[in-house]
């Protein structure tokens, strides 16, 4: 069996030996129960069974967790492919389970882009609540930045977890103004969010 990460869809075609999941708003348990049952059958057509899992970010982290053990211990006669864009959205745990393939079309995390928010970070984490408030409207966030400014913020929680240091940023924190920005709530609020709960 092999485990694979990538930002773009690979060439699966679709057959009996094919699994597609794509998400409406979030990838679950159920779905994970799904997998499993269609990896423990023979393939029928090919030598091996796909299973693609599409915008693989959207995976619950109680869907994460079940997944692992399908990552530990598959079937011999399997692919997995879990595409997404947003690979540090996934817990570490899931990242070192899989083979990466690099991309052309991979946004990949800027050193700088990083260090100004762990910057930004630090920042916010010295203040009080409506000190962080006001930082967070004058950085004139866009969605999608405020996206990239929560990808970037779990890139460097998980580099504190695995350094073995204590982080003050909270992982479902991110994970639910994540949300909240995809659902098209109110960009203020959802930043507000953030800074409240820090």
């Amino acid at each position: 069996m092999h485990a694979f990460l990538t930002t773009v869809n690979p060439s699966a075609s679709s057959g009996p030996d094919t699994l597609h999941i794509i998400p409406d708003t979030s990838i679950g348990i159920d779905e994970i129960r799904q997998i499993q049952f269609f990896l423990s059958r023979k393939p029928t057509q090919s030598d091996h069974n796909t299973v693609v899992i599409h915008q693989a970010h959207l995976l619950t982290i109680p869907a994460q967790h079940a997944i692992l053990k399908t990552l530990e211990e598959p079937p011999g006669n399997s692919l997995i492919y879990l595409v997404t864009s947003s690979p540090y959205s996934l817990l570490p745990t899931i990242l070192s389970r899989v083979q990466i393939i690099p991309s052309t079309q991979h946004l990949a995390l800027s050193p700088t882009n990083l260090s100004s928010a762990a910057d930004l970070l630090k920042k916010l984490q010295s203040v009080t609540v409506g000190e962080r408030l006001k930082i967070l409207e004058e950085q004139e966030f866009t969605r999608e930045s405020a996206l990239k400014f929560l990808d970037d913020l779990e890139f460097i929680l998980h580099q504190q977890i695995s350094s073995g240091l204590l982080s003050t940023i909270n992982y479902e924190l991110i994970t639910q103004v994540r949300r909240y920005l995809r659902a098209n709530c109110n960009l203020k609020l959802c930043l507000s969010h953030l800074a409240i709960n820090m």
